[in-house]
């Protein structure tokens, strides 16, 4: 017991206080030294708790029990990348050290025991005597794979029927992909499903959640309503469905990691500072925008982005009439290298239809422009674990990334026919040409074009 003490607070990360591993506090609340020592004697250690996930060591971490004075010596022949996720993320639970309550019936909360099976998850051999996976380790492993190759669910319910086969028997693979998913969820990687009008009118959220048609073209939001056998539920499908990734919980999991909240401070503290055009930070546009904001450009940990939306046709066939929006948030505060590569990209929401919103799709962006419009004048409180500290986290949009149709549709402006440029608007001269049906512009004060 003392030589886990001294090694847990020697790796802690708030300062004179450790999570609990006592069996009823469960590492989900922070305690300092004396009242460990306490809860260790009194209650025992939480049972399978033999890898100390949540107090500094890695899951592949050998340990010398010849330590004359009592300590234990970890040493780590190479830094466990989840095990220091979590570590981050169980820092980032509650206040960092300053929750106070001595009562040992409170219950823990949803993400703490998510945390929990996570570490379970995260300590569990993927079979007896398998030294080189753990369970967690190997499932993002597969899930990985499944994504990048494009496999369907039922494809990769088979490849868990072989793999736990093939195994010796006491595998901890998931049955199907599921259970699987069911694990995965415990980190957060969620979407809201807000159903919306066939006609682009309105979505049913707010004053319209419980109506049951649109008030303005008078459609049924359901596509079919049936009864079950039993008569006790009803099953009702909508016409149409938003998928919104709730962009405050996408914007702290940028700091579940120690390292990539570092690196949210790299535009501030890290790059070169000259006349070259290294980095958006060096634009005049983000210039201005902090002499407007001194407040927002205080904190360097605040967030910059740009977003960028465009229709594709999904499940990689253009023959298919069936047309995609997402809404993607590219993080800028990062280094070149990590900007606009695709483990950077945050997916926002997704629009569904057979045919483009077109100019309707400012509809879509309602639940977003709300979240975005509160994280630029409130913030949210999240947890830096590269500081050990907690703050309050903004972010701003500074660019859009679309195409000129595109444009049009998120900016609501005209892009096409005789007033088509977004900045002269009207202060220009336009001839629709006779073959083709295109138009031609000149500027009326610039220049004077003969046709």
């Amino acid at each position: 017991m003392n030589g886990f003490l001294a090694y847990a607070f020697k790796n802690s990360a708030v300062g004179n206080k450790i999570l609990c591993p006592c069996r009823k506090c469960a590492n989900s609340f922070w305690r300092e030294a004396c009242d460990v020592r306490e809860h260790l004697i009194c209650d025992g250690f939480l049972k399978g708790y033999t890898t100390w996930n949540f107090h500094g060591e890695a899951s592949s971490s050998n340990v010398n029990p010849d330590n004359s004075d009592g300590a234990v010596l970890i040493e780590e022949s190479k830094e466990d990348e989840i095990s220091q996720l979590l570590r981050d993320l169980a820092g980032g639970l509650d206040d960092g050290g300053n929750f106070e309550d001595d009562n040992s019936d409170l219950q823990p909360s949803d993400d703490l025991i998510a945390l929990q099976k996570l570490v379970e998850a995260n300590s569990q051999e993927l079979y007896p005597t398998c030294k080189k996976y753990k369970k967690l380790r190997f499932l993002i492993r597969l899930l990985h794979i499944k994504l990048l190759g494009g496999w369907t669910d039922r494809s990769f319910d088979l490849l868990l029927d072989l793999l736990n086969d093939a195994l010796p028997e006491g595998s901890a693979l998931p049955r199907n992909f599921h259970e699987s998913r069911k694990l995965i969820k415990s980190i957060g990687l969620r979407y809201i499903s807000i159903h919306a009008c066939e006609n682009d009118c309105i979505l049913y959220w707010k004053e319209h959640k419980d109506s049951n048609s649109c008030p303005k073209c008078k459609v049924s939001r359901w596509k079919s309503v049936r009864n079950s056998l039993d008569g006790k539920h009803v099953y009702k499908v909508p016409k149409k469905v938003l998928r919104y990734f709730p962009i405050k919980k996408n914007l702290q999991r940028l700091f579940l990691s120690s390292k990539t909240a570092a690196l949210t401070r790299w535009h501030d503290e890290e790059r070169i500072r000259d006349d070259f055009l290294r980095h958006p930070t060096n634009s005049p546009l983000w210039k201005d925008f902090d002499d407007k904001h001194p407040e927002f450009a205080k904190d360097s940990r605040n967030i910059r982005m740009a977003f960028a939306t465009d229709g594709f046709n999904p499940y990689r066939s253009k023959d298919i009439s069936y047309s995609i929006w997402p809404g993607i948030c590219i993080p800028l505060n990062f280094p070149p290298s990590m900007c606009m590569k695709q483990s950077n990209i945050i997916l926002s929401f997704l629009i569904p239809g057979k045919h483009a919103p077109g100019h309707n799709m400012g509809l879509y962006f309602e639940p977003f422009i709300e979240d975005m419009l509160d994280m630029f004048t409130k913030g949210v409180r999240t947890y830096d674990p590269s500081k050990g500290e907690y703050f309050q986290l903004r972010a701003a949009i500074l660019w859009t990334i679309t195409d000129f149709p595109g444009l049009g549709y998120v900016s609501s402006c005209v892009t096409s026919s005789e007033a088509a440029c977004p900045d002269c608007h009207f202060d220009i001269c336009s001839l629709r040409l006779g073959k083709g049906s295109k138009c031609r512009f000149w500027h009326v004060n610039r220049l004077k074009v003969k046709i």
